[in-house]
């Protein structure tokens, strides 16, 4: 059981807590934020500190609490924004949620904090990193992956994550018609360990999964280890079941970092033997240094007749069955281009049944008892 302790917090949030069930919590007003001390039977998992105190009262009897309890898991409820997150971290709390987070995220945030509560509480004990990678750009690694992960989301709602580690030309926010406030800029920028204060910083699509979308400048994330990716990937994969990466075109240093926490990668081709050769050579290299995951698959973009190749001709090239067939058709950049998903096309739609496909794959790997983290 989740013990939370809610400071100065707005009643109609308190009453939203207090709905979650296994936990308890306890409400009190900004006139008695002494009331944890050591002495108190109710000794709390987690304190939301909510505008109810003015930003300094926050910041003091934040760094008050965690003096005689280091450990103790605290955020903020404000509107999330570059300064009050900076403030809330600098003062010790883990981060800093909204009056309007859901409930299924309130949820999480309380059995996150529960000092017995295991990551697998959360997940249900499937962690899939699926990293989607390709030698060549323009094959439509991003489209894949921004509709891999709305499918994903159809099956479990708020348990998706797409990260943007394209962190030069990341265009996935381009291609869901989204402005985001936070970037993987400010995710390695503040060194954040801690999932919290990670989830503030992602932005929501209305399809269910969130994104921590790409630097908005080629210079802004600036420089990033190889380190600083692993730490990232895997705090999200602790916190959701399904984590899809979008990388970038090759094998920058970004991209093998990530395929050390993958327990999946989509390899992205198109019906060209310069980029299935190039395909080829990308995972007989990724082979030699022992990076390939153990749940391999291809996806096969832009199929049409004109090309002079067929599929089996395209497997052999790669030597690897096909688990999605994408064929060519016209609604599918445009979509793109109108910051649609292709999955939710309307007329002619040529993408959600191979993509389905390709998940129902993912899915009995999954079954089968295959990797995970």
């Amino acid at each position: 059981m989740t013990n939370v302790l809610a400071v100065a917090v707005d009643a109609a949030l308190v009453d939203r807590i207090t709905a979650i069930r296994d936990h308890r919590v306890v409400s009190i007003g900004r006139e008695n934020v002494d009331a944890i001390r050591a002495d108190v039977p109710f000794h709390p998992d987690l304190i939301l500190i909510g505008d109810g105190l003015t930003p300094e009262q926050a910041t003091r009897y934040a760094q008050r609490v965690l003096s005689e309890y280091p450990s103790m898991v605290i955020a903020l409820v404000a509107e999330p924004d570059r300064d009050r997150i900076r403030e809330a971290t600098h003062a010790g709390m883990r981060g800093v949620i909204s009056n309007a987070i859901s409930d299924h995220e309130l949820a999480n945030l309380i059995a996150r904090a529960g000092a017995s509560a295991p990551v697998d509480a959360i997940t249900g004990g499937l962690h899939q990193v699926i990293v989607v990678a390709s030698p060549k750009g323009g094959v439509g690694k991003t489209t894949v992956s921004v509709n891999l992960a709305a499918l994903l989301a159809e099956r479990s709602p708020g348990a998706v994550v797409l990260l943007d580690l394209d962190l030069q030309f990341g265009d996935v926010s381009s291609v869901v018609d989204l402005q985001p406030e936070f970037t993987a800029a400010e995710a390695f920028d503040s060194g954040a360990a801690d999932s919290m204060l990670l989830r503030t910083l992602l932005t929501p699509h209305p399809a269910g999964f969130h994104i921590l979308c790409g630097a908005d400048h080629p210079a802004a994330a600036g420089p990033v280890t190889g380190d600083q990716v692993r730490k990232l990937v895997r705090q999200f994969a602790n916190d959701f079941q399904y984590v899809v990466v979008d990388t970038s075109a090759g094998m920058q240093e970004e991209t093998l970092a990530s395929l050390e926490e993958a327990t999946d990668v989509a390899f992205v081709g198109t019906m060209d033997v310069a980029t299935l050769r190039n395909l080829r050579k990308e995972i007989d290299v990724l082979a030699e240094l022992g990076l390939l995951p153990e749940r391999r698959h291809l996806v096969l973009n832009r199929m049409d007749r004109f090309s002079g190749l067929t599929q089996r001709d395209a497997e052999n090239i790669v030597g690897m069955h096909a688990d999605a067939l994408i064929p060519a058709a016209a609604n599918i950049p445009l979509a793109a281009n109108h910051g649609r998903l292709a999955i939710q096309e309307r007329k002619r739609n040529k993408m959600r049944q191979p993509l389905e496909k390709f998940v129902r794959a993912i899915s009995a790997q999954t079954r089968r008892g295959g990797k995970h983290l």
